[in-house]
């Protein structure tokens, strides 16, 4: 009879630990995601030409973008209970965060695309793409 509770408290806390570990996993792809943004940003703000870079970062990103599906599919697959209150909201705010660099570049690089079709056409594809990976 003292089985059926016993077993049904270690059942429990095997339930918990295992949703601990869950806090690893989804700290890994943040690091990554990250990563992988500010690579983004930074070879768009590097090059010489805006253009340029947005073109080197499109590569980056297409080149990128099966593993960071990947990396955002096992965020999206997290649920509340799979991680700790800390990790869930760092993962909230990390993601805002990312996405807030990538919007920043349209505001950064304004002018240039009001005068450059092209470019805005280029920036607005990058911008774009990346925010496919956020789309459930």
């Amino acid at each position: 009879m003292r089985t059926k509770p016993l077993a049904l408290i270690v059942a429990f806390a095997c339930l918990l630990l295992a949703g601990c570990k869950k806090d690893a996993e989804v700290k890994a792809a943040l690091n990554d995601f990250d990563s992988f943004t500010n690579e983004l940003v930074k070879r768009v703000e590097s090059a010489s030409d805006p253009a340029a870079g947005v073109d080197d970062a499109q590569k980056y990103f297409d080149s990128k973008k099966a593993e960071m599906t990947t990396r955002m599919d096992t965020l999206k697959g997290i649920r509340g209970y799979q991680v700790s209150d800390e990790t869930r909201k760092m993962m909230e705010s990390s993601l805002v965060d990312d996405a807030k660099k990538i919007a920043n570049l349209q505001v950064k690089y304004m002018r240039t695309s009001m005068r450059d079709a092209t470019f805005k056409a280029k920036l607005d594809k990058l911008t774009r793409d990346y925010q496919s990976l956020f789309k459930m």
